[in-house]
C-alpha cells in the first residue's frame, strides 16, 4: 500500500498539470477548431403570382457544403439550412436561378463553402379552369357485389396547369372502397388528378351512392 500511494502521490502537480492540458486540449477540438460538413437541403419555393403554377424543377435539392466550429457543426440538420426560390415575379416561361453562397440561409457562426448545382431551373405555366366529368371507379373487390346507383357532382371544375388540363374531359375517383355490409352504401371518394399537374378541384371528393347486385 505504501508503494502504491507514494506512486500516486509522486508528481502530483505534473500529473494534475497532464490532466488540465488534456481537458483544454479535448475542448479545444471539440468546440473551438474549425471543420466543415456537407448537407443535402431541400429547395423550397414560394408561388407565384394566382395566375401561374410551377410545373417543373430540374433539382429538388442541392448539396450545401459547410465551415464553422465543431460545436456549431455537430448537431447541424438540413432542417437549419434553407434555400429558398422566390417566384413571385414569374411569368410564363423557363427561368433560371444562379444559387449563390450568399443566398443560403445558414445558423450565426456557420459560412457556405460552396453550393452544388449553383444553379436551378423551373417551369411556370398560366392556370386555367377546366370543367371535368367525374367517373366513379369501383375497388375490384366490390365490382362483382355492388353496382354504382349514383354519384355527385358529375362535374367538377379543376384548376391547373394549361398544358396538364387542356386536352382532359373526365376525372376519375380513387377506387371506392370501405366496410360495405348493407343492400345500398353511401360514401365519399376523394378524386384522382392523376396525369394531371393541378392546383386545386373544386369539390375534391364525389358522394357515391352503391347498391347491392
Amino acid at each position: 500500500m505504501g508503494l502504491l500511494r507514494k506512486y500516486i502521490l509522486n508528481d502530483m502537480k505534473l500529473k494534475l498539470l497532464s490532466l488540465v492540458l488534456a481537458v483544454l486540449l479535448w475542448f479545444a477540438v471539440s468546440y473551438i477548431g474549425e471543420s466543415k460538413m456537407s448537407v443535402s437541403v431541400p429547395i423550397s419555393t414560394g408561388n407565384p403570382g394566382e395566375a401561374y403554377m410551377m410545373t417543373a424543377m430540374d433539382s429538388e435539392d442541392v448539396l450545401v457544403t459547410i465551415n464553422g466550429p465543431v460545436s456549431a457543426l455537430k448537431n447541424m440538420k438540413a432542417r437549419d439550412i434553407r434555400v429558398h426560390l422566390d417566384l413571385s415575379d414569374l411569368k410564363e416561361g423557363k427561368h433560371t436561378f444562379s444559387l449563390l453562397k450568399g443566398d443560403i440561409e445558414v445558423p450565426k457562426g456557420v459560412q457556405v463553402e460552396q453550393v452544388k448545382p449553383d444553379s436551378v431551373s423551373v417551369e411556370i405555366e398560366p392556370v386555367i379552369e377546366k370543367r371535368l366529368k367525374t367517373i366513379v371507379r369501383l375497388d375490384k373487390k366490390w365490382a362483382s357485389q355492388y353496382m354504382v346507383k349514383s354519384w355527385s357532382p358529375v362535374y367538377v371544375v379543376a384548376e391547373g396547369a394549361k398544358s396538364s388540363l387542356a386536352d382532359k374531359t373526365f376525372i376519375e375517383t380513387q377506387p371506392v372502397d370501405g366496410n360495405f355490409l348493407e343492400d345500398e352504401e353511401q360514401t365519399l371518394v376523394a378524386l384522382n388528378p392523376k396525369d394531371m399537374i393541378v392546383k386545386r378541384l373544386k369539390p375534391n371528393v364525389v358522394r357515391v351512392v352503391l347498391k347491392r347486385q
